[in-house]
């Protein structure tokens, strides 16, 4: 176990917010983290775990233990004629994962490519995109308490995922830290293009294989996120809303031609297109301002995160005062 004291986090988090831990340790496997817990605990210091820093707004100073867990590796676990189960790290890139799982020919995980963070992330925010969760192909995901250092393994019933929600996130919300996901994948391609802009270009191009596929999500996302070494952005800052059908009926008196997608007895609406309607795209909060070309992105031009969450509380307050529906930010605070 390395121990750093007032390490800058600056380069660990994709807004490029100029942050300082009180102690940092980069553990490499689980015996840094159960020697990192001890000295936490002999020092009285709260431990944070850090992942890939594209999902958070830190704090100038961050007290206490930051630890990042880096451990890499994928190994297949059993496998049938049609499926094949994984345990994957989680500091294995998410991204890199997935390209990974295509080159294997294993195929469920296609619409989530280029997606950032690692993959010790991925059940925490039950991440999602174009009609695709990872909650469906997750069988366990393992880690350790971090009050007493004892493992855990969870099923994935006992995760409680729902969407862009987990128990991770609630009742374990700053309890542990996850050290290795455990998926099943299928060894049969079963593209999922339902959603737009998939299906519209599916109808110009025919049925993608789940690498074609892979390459068009890359393709969309690559247009749509600005890269956070370019501009400093966590991604997609924004939850999209899920409303009743009650008050759906009502929102589509005035926006007809909304785009929805029905959840049952519920309607999610898509947040990028509340904030587009504002004529928000480009607008800046202080140092903070909405991408020219993604509402659902906020670019951090220098500012501190105080300054980001100043920009996300102008944003919600808007979007509450002009259609009644609160939106929620994706990122956490980390303090």
């Amino acid at each position: 176990m390395k121990l750093e004291p007032q390490y800058s986090l600056k380069l660990l988090n994709t807004l490029a917010i100029n942050s300082t831990a009180e102690y940092f340790v980069d553990a490499e496997n689980t015996s840094d983290v159960q020697e990192s817990l001890v000295y936490a605990k002999q020092h009285n210091l709260d431990v944070k775990v850090l992942g890939g820093g594209s999902n958070v707004v830190m704090a100038d100073q961050v007290s206490g233990l930051v630890l990042k867990y880096s451990a890499k590796k994928c190994e297949v676990l059993s496998e049938t004629e049609n499926t094949v189960r994984l345990k994957v790290d989680a500091g294995f890139n998410w991204h890199e994962f997935v390209l990974h799982t295509l080159e294997q020919q294993w195929y469920g995980l296609e619409n989530l490519s280029y997606i950032p963070g690692l993959v010790g992330a991925s059940p925490v925010q039950n991440i999602g995109a174009y009609g695709v969760e990872v909650k469906d192909f997750i069988v366990g995901v393992n880690g350790i308490y971090l009050t007493s250092g004892e493992s855990f393994s969870l099923n994935v019933h006992q995760c409680e995922f729902a969407y862009r929600e987990s128990r991770f996130k609630h009742k374990l919300n700053g309890l542990t830290l996850i050290t290795s996901v455990e998926f099943e994948l299928s060894k049969i391609p079963n593209v999922k293009i339902d959603y737009a802009p998939l299906n519209i270009i599916a109808k110009e191009k025919g049925v993608p294989t789940p690498k074609l596929l892979s390459e068009w999500v890359i393709e969309i996302r690559k247009s749509k996120l600005p890269a956070p070494s370019e501009l400093p952005n966590a991604g997609s800052f924004f939850k999209n809303p899920v409303i009743s059908l009650a008050q759906f009926e009502e929102f589509k008196i005035e926006y007809p031609n909304a785009p929805n997608y029905p959840q049952g007895d519920m309607v999610k609406l898509p947040a990028g297109w509340l904030i587009d309607k504002l004529g928000l795209k480009g607008k800046a909060f202080g140092l903070v301002s909405v991408h020219k070309n993604q509402a659902l992105v906020l670019i951090n031009n220098g500012g501190s995160g105080a300054d980001v969450e100043f920009a996300a509380a102008q944003i919600k307050h808007l979007v509450k005062d002009h259609y009644g529906i609160e939106i929620e930010q994706e990122p956490r605070i980390f303090s």
